[in-house]
């Protein structure tokens, strides 16, 4: 066998049947498509796609500077160039999708034997999946609405041009305040309510917004919960989105167990009673929530859903985050160790993980006792979910609100009594 390392010649060969291997893959697909729309004549097939992908790769290797690749493109472009004009005339209005992607097989054929074998051959496998997705492009163009483009590109606004140029750096009060961190908020709570959107589109009621509550609940049960309690406005069943809402904070104190158990160990033994108590209580007032619900994706045409995302409710978010953030920044300076829960306390309205890891992390340096670090991350959770109580009750009304509060009492109970208890 060939040293491909040290053998150039050997190398180029299996860079030349790289760019063949992509320009057939490319106008196999053509061809199949071409014979699928019964097409009577088509411009380019199997074979002159593979010849074009050919003649790039071999005028990149005679020619190691871009004179003949820059001819060679010329004369291929002209004979498309004549072959669009001919289909054109017959046929008004003709794509010329064809025609571009075989400038691009040309461009890949001559990447394959400029060093850029492995970027040629996705970029190959690539083109021949776009090419072949023309059906389903259309039918989820012609579905969409134009409230739901226009919520699309706010996200990609939102999240692609303004969080990169977003200074991540600490400032305010106490350095509590970071403009990067608040703002990612923002998208992640407008980007759970686009997902929240087309779930339950997607899925109906009942199985969307569970399914919104699990996965949101991962990173942050507090946006989930402000997520999903805007749906009532969109005719969502208040018993359905409660499910959703419970769903998330069982994740999240799943999600504090794991965090506990990376950081000290021995913390999490102390937890441990504590969240799976409350966890299991909230998972038992899903599933009694959830009871009686097989009809949940025949109600998908029923929904008035509104608008697919919001932003004025994710900013608002935002800026009581910021506030609660220098707060609790205030409470753990002015009371120190010594009032880790007051700390706790207020800390846990703004968010659970951090008063976790910096109850874990004093745990594990000795610096509080294991129970001590137990009962403060217990106390923020305690915090966080009233909070979220008291949030589905302003946004989502009273209906959402009793459920929901009554099930996070519930769960409080006993996780309380679970860590005192045992």
């Amino acid at each position: 066998m060939p040293d491909f390392a040290s053998d150039p010649m050997a190398a180029d060969l299996v860079h030349l049947a790289v760019a063949l291997a992509i320009g057939f893959l490319i106008g196999f697909e053509r061809e199949h498509t071409h014979r699928a729309e019964a097409r009577e004549h088509s411009f380019a097939g199997a074979r002159t796609f593979t010849l074009t992908a050919l003649a790039g790769a071999v005028s990149g290797l005679a020619d190691p500077g871009l004179i003949l690749p820059v001819a060679t493109l010329l004369a291929v472009a002209v004979l498309t160039a004549v072959a669009y004009w001919a289909t054109a005339r017959d046929k008004p209005g003709a794509g010329g999708t064809t025609e571009i992607a075989l400038f691009v097989t040309f461009i890949l054929g001559l990447a394959a034997v400029r060093g850029h074998v492995l970027a040629a051959a996705v970029g190959g496998v690539s083109t021949a999946i776009i090419l072949s997705i023309k059906e389903s492009v259309q039918r989820w163009a012609s579905a969409l609405t134009e409230n739901e483009l226009y919520a699309a590109l706010r996200f990609l606004a939102i999240s692609i041009i303004i969080l990169p140029v977003l200074p991540n750096e600490a400032f305010g009060p106490y350095d509590a305040l970071n403009l990067r961190d608040i703002w990612l908020m923002v998208v992640f709570i407008s980007g759970l309510s686009f997902l929240g959107y087309w779930l339950i589109k997607l899925a109906g009621s009942g199985r969307g917004v569970l399914l919104t509550g699990f996965v949101g609940g991962l990173a942050s049960s507090t946006a989930t919960t402000l997520s999903l309690s805007r749906f009532t406005k969109s005719g969502v069943e208040p018993r359905e989105l409660a499910a959703g809402i419970v769903a998330a904070n069982v994740m999240m104190l799943i999600r504090i167990g794991l965090l506990v158990a990376a950081l000290a160990r021995e913390v999490l033994v102390a937890l441990a009673p504590g969240l799976a108590a409350a966890a299991l209580v909230g998972a038992g007032a899903m599933l009694w929530l959830r009871r009686g619900d097989n009809h949940a994706g025949e109600q998908k045409s029923m929904l008035a859903l509104g608008n697919p995302m919001e932003i004025k409710p994710a900013l608002v978010f935002a800026a009581l985050l910021a506030i609660i953030s220098v707060a609790a920044s205030f409470g753990a300076e002015r009371f120190g160790q010594s009032g880790l829960m007051v700390v706790a306390l207020i800390s846990g309205l703004a968010d659970v993980d951090a008063i976790t890891l910096i109850a874990g992390r004093q745990a594990a340096s000795g610096s509080i006792a294991m129970n001590a670090a137990a009962l403060a991350v217990m106390i923020a959770a305690a915090s966080n979910i009233v909070l979220k109580a008291g949030m589905a009750w302003v946004i989502g009304g009273g209906a959402l609100g009793l459920r929901v509060a009554a099930i996070f009492a519930a769960m409080i109970a006993a996780g309380a009594f679970a860590l005192v208890v045992f």
